[in-house]
């Protein structure tokens, strides 16, 4: 009875020590409190990688939390952003929703996952700005595309699970990020929420603004200019991984296909491959410094703030040769015109 009473103790005591508790934050995003979660791995070091976790239609941060372990005990610091809640298209309740289609009547949440990443980068200093990535599933998926078009200067690499892209037909949207976007798409065939096929299966029509994971390939390939594929069975006859490449291009295209597969986040031996696991594996091939050089982020903390326009405030007043990173306008000259510049950008 006794080594009984001691076997339950010290069987307590491991899974209490290896439990993370998840720290639940609210901060003030254009104009609204917004909220979001965070998982801190158990060990960590001077510079951690950061995934932002947005969670699907209907769905709450506090859902995923077995995915944020996961993830965070894989050394990464977990952040589980909430989503709006709004009217549903029926009209007859609410429902958590990412605005991914740029609806101006909705939260802007750009803006917000931009804010997250400013309280995570301020408040944790040994997290790697270089090293953010966002993971989505269905909605949430959405709106990882949709980051990939207007924080793609902040975020290093993009997953989407059964969670296909909106492009604004304006001729504007997403046409230019200045940088490769790596992106991994997993999705299944016979998903009936979001078509896998343009005119599919799911909620799909013909030429709108909803792209299917078809229609994302072309677009990607257009932009990257990729002319390179390489299939790779995952599991015969159920899960293939096609990759899109160029050889000039530092980033790909890679589409996890699921042939059969409905609108779930896939995992287990069904499948042959873990969505969580893979898109880990795709992030840390890349950091953002592959990319680009931010700029104006001139004290290269990750953060868009006054700091940066200080340090250009003191070289305009120092008599130390001017520094040409910061010339932000490109005419050659380091004056109060780039300064302005810098301003604008901020905010």
């Amino acid at each position: 009875m006794l080594i009984l009473k001691v076997f339950k103790i010290l069987l307590v005591t491991l899974l209490l020590s290896s439990f993370q508790f998840a720290q639940e934050v609210e901060i003030i995003s254009d104009g609204a409190e917004r909220s979001f979660r965070v998982n801190i791995p158990s060990e960590s070091s001077d510079s951690l990688p950061m995934m932002i976790i947005l969670h699907g239609l209907g769905e709450t941060s506090a859902s995923w939390y077995g995915v944020a372990s996961y993830i965070a005990n894989q050394g990464f610091v977990a952040v589980r952003p909430e989503s709006g809640t709004f009217l549903n298209n029926s009209g007859t309740g609410n429902v958590k929703l990412w605005n991914a289609i740029l609806d101006s009547t909705r939260f802007d949440d750009v803006q917000f996952i931009s804010d997250v990443i400013d309280y995570m980068l301020i408040n944790y200093d040994y997290i790697n700005h270089k090293r953010i990535y966002v993971l989505g599933s269905s909605n949430g998926g959405y709106m990882a595309y949709r980051l990939s078009c207007d924080l793609s200067h902040r975020i290093t690499a993009f997953t989407s699970v059964i969670g296909n892209m909106f492009l604004d037909d304006d001729g504007y949207d997403c046409t230019d990020q200045g940088r490769d976007i790596p992106i991994l798409h997993i999705h299944g065939t016979e998903d009936p929420i979001n078509s896998y096929y343009p005119g599919g299966n799911g909620v799909d029509i013909l030429d709108d603004q909803y792209l299917t994971i078809i229609e994302s390939i072309e677009f990607w390939s257009s932009y990257h200019q990729y002319d390179l594929m390489e299939i790779d069975t995952i599991l015969s006859d159920v899960s293939i991984r096609y990759t899109y490449s160029n050889d000039s291009v530092s980033s790909d295209f890679e589409h996890i296909k699921v042939i059969g597969g409905g609108h779930i986040y896939f995992y287990g031996d069904n499948y042959g491959f873990s969505s969580t696991q893979e898109a880990i594996d795709y992030s840390l091939q890349y950091e953002l410094s592959d990319f680009i050089y931010n700029q104006e982020d001139t004290n290269n903390d990750g953060i868009y703030n006054s700091e940066d326009i200080d340090q250009v405030v003191n070289h305009l007043f120092d008599e130390s040769p001017n520094n040409s990173s910061y010339d932000f306008n490109s005419d050659q000259n380091i004056n109060i015109f780039d300064l302005l510049v810098l301003i604008d950008f901020i905010y």
